[in-house]
């Protein structure tokens, strides 16, 4: 059975260790456990089996653009269940736009989201992308997903 729920400090390490073979293969960029703690509240954790397996976070960009991102999943139920949480969480803020990077489109994809270029989200683009040292060998997709509007109304 999986269990969603928001991390504690006491997660940092495991969510940290959860990252690293992502920040290894250049799929998330790198975050200090210090970073973690101080955008914890941004993270929804699911844990199978009592242990920590998944992980993503939500951060806004503007009035109505948020992005999901540090996702981390073993198998298809898990990344469901952490992109609903996600995106309800965006939902609730109001946004109308949520979107990913990633390195493969097709999980996402299949969840509801589009590719878009980088370009579509000038955001992202100006803010982060143009900044990161990885940007000459990004292989990053941008991936977006309307957010319902009366899903949006409701949590107003």
């Amino acid at each position: 059975m999986l269990v969603l729920r928001k991390p504690t400090v006491r997660d940092v390490p495991r969510m940290i260790e959860l990252m690293a073979p992502g920040v290894r293969n250049e799929a998330l960029l790198p975050r200090s456990a210090r970073a973690v703690v101080e955008r914890l509240r941004d993270y929804v954790v699911v844990e199978a089996r009592g242990e920590l397996v998944g992980l993503a976070s939500v951060s806004l960009l503007s009035e109505d653009l948020a992005e999901v991102g540090a996702v981390v999943w073993q198998d298809a139920d898990q990344l469901s269940l952490l992109l609903d949480a996600a995106l309800d969480e965006a939902r609730a803020l109001g946004v109308s736009r949520a979107f990913v990077m990633a390195p493969d489109a097709a999980p996402f994809e299949a969840l509801g989201f589009s590719r878009q270029p980088i370009a579509s989200l000038p955001e992202k683009r100006d803010h982060h992308c143009l900044r990161c040292a990885r940007l000459p060998r990004c292989r990053q997709l941008a991936l977006v997903k309307e957010l319902d509007a009366v899903a949006r109304a409701q949590a107003a």
